[in-house]
């Protein structure tokens, strides 16, 4: 729903604002004209602007520090459950979600409170060094690796991401944070990248290579693509530019933007070659996509913290002359517009040195919004650029100009495919 992204009125700053098309606050009138486009009182814009008045807005604190309170959450926490073996010698620990309570969250200006059946929490903000979302569950990563799921039954989890981001902007007020996951980075973090000094890693990035597989799956994956990209034809036209920018051999990286949890598989099965891109840990739980994810060359990766065991993999995939793909926003946008690039995906691409494709899709926004429901049906465009190429910067000797460089031009790349106004 768009309450989920549009989760205050952009008119009065009204919380639970919206029923039967207008503010129940202010009676600011509303319509949702399409899914990138949005009227309210008369005035059409892109959700973007008013998603951005949204955000604009400040936190609702009272006298007491209390900012926001949310019943009905589910509490969890991640636990190894068994070890993902993918071709290529793909290793990785799969995770699972537990479930420990049931109960209420609040957050205060310097902490956040859960309050459950048999479990009660109180954290400091202080504490907290990765926060992220999926769908409407908050991933908080506190200080000596706890990781804690919390699932908003009745509430939006955008707006709960949102006003975590600000209580923790608001008390590193200064300090300037540049990310939010796999760890808060601040602007000092980059100081060292732009005065050149030494750090730790290694000139070459060297991984053991494996088989656990005599043969890839392509004999099962190639009539289950085919079927796919049959019945992705017959609900919505797909047109491809570019194809012959993917080379017909040799390692590369393909990196579109995303717009949808679509945009991996339309990509995927009209490609020339198999991608093997990064999935979260989260789409590898049910046992049929874990394998249907294997012979499709997925692989796991837990986006809400630095995980050695991707990277590994990503060096295995590449190594082996395959193309990887990576969506270098890390997540899928909320409002249409491209997100920052993370800044360790461009690290590993420096460090890997191979050429990378940039690709624009268009039109799956409309298809699947992160805050819609069901498909509809509308044209997809993808357009696969010509390859880049930025030479092998090994990790000790990358600087902060090399990274920002980098995004700039694969940023800019991406954007011409899509096309202005899209």
């Amino acid at each position: 729903m768009i309450q989920d992204l549009i989760y205050r009125c952009p008119v009065c700053g009204a919380l639970d604002w919206y029923g039967e098309g207008k503010c129940v606050n202010c009676s600011a009138r509303v319509e949702l004209v399409s899914r990138s486009r949005l009227v309210i009182n008369g005035q059409e814009e892109p959700i973007a602007y008013w998603y951005d008045k949204v955000y604009e807005l400040g936190l609702p604190e009272d006298a007491t520090g209390k900012i926001l309170q949310a019943k009905d959450v589910i509490l969890s926490r991640d636990t190894r459950d068994s070890i993902f073996k993918g071709y290529a010698g793909i290793t990785a620990t799969h995770y699972i979600r537990k479930r420990l309570d049931r109960g209420a969250l609040t957050l205060y200006a310097t902490r956040i409170a859960f309050s459950g059946s048999h479990i009660n929490l109180d954290i400091d903000i202080s504490d907290v060094v990765s926060l992220t979302i999926e769908s409407n569950t908050i991933i908080l990563v506190l200080r000596h690796d706890d990781t804690y799921f919390m699932d908003f039954r009745r509430d939006s989890g955008k707006k709960w991401e949102d006003f975590l981001r600000k209580a923790i902007s608001r008390y590193y007020e200064g300090e300037g944070i540049v990310e939010f996951y796999p760890r808060i980075r601040f602007k000092n973090d980059l100081e060292l990248y732009h005065r050149g000094d030494a750090k730790k890693g290694h000139d070459e990035l060297r991984v053991p290579i494996r088989r656990w597989y005599p043969k890839d799956g392509s004999i099962v994956y190639r009539p289950i693509s085919a079927a796919i990209r049959g019945l992705i034809k017959l609900l919505f036209p797909v047109t491809l530019y570019g194809m012959e920018n993917i080379p017909q051999d040799g390692p590369a990286i393909v990196m579109p933007n995303h717009l949808s949890f679509l945009d991996s598989v339309i990509l995927g099965v009209f490609a020339r070659r198999n991608i093997w891109f990064m999935g979260k840990n989260s789409e590898f739980m049910n046992p049929f996509m874990r394998w249907f994810l294997r012979i499709a060359k997925a692989f796991p990766v837990r986006r809400y913290t630095i995980d050695i065991q991707a990277i590994r993999n990503s060096i295995r995939v590449i190594r082996g002359g395959h193309v990887l793909g990576i969506f270098p926003e890390g997540e899928r946008s909320w409002d249409g517009r491209m997100l920052p690039f993370k800044y360790g995906t461009i690290r590993l691409v420096l460090a890997l040195g191979v050429p990378v494709i940039p690709v624009g899709i268009s039109g799956s926004y409309e298809l699947l919004p992160r805050w819609g429901a069901g498909l509809k049906r509308v044209p997809i465009r993808i357009k696969i650029g010509k390859p880049m190429h930025f030479g092998r910067v090994p990790i000790p000797m990358q600087r902060h100009s090399d990274i920002e460089k980098v995004s700039e031009n694969l940023k800019s790349a991406i954007e011409g495919l899509i096309g202005k106004g899209q």
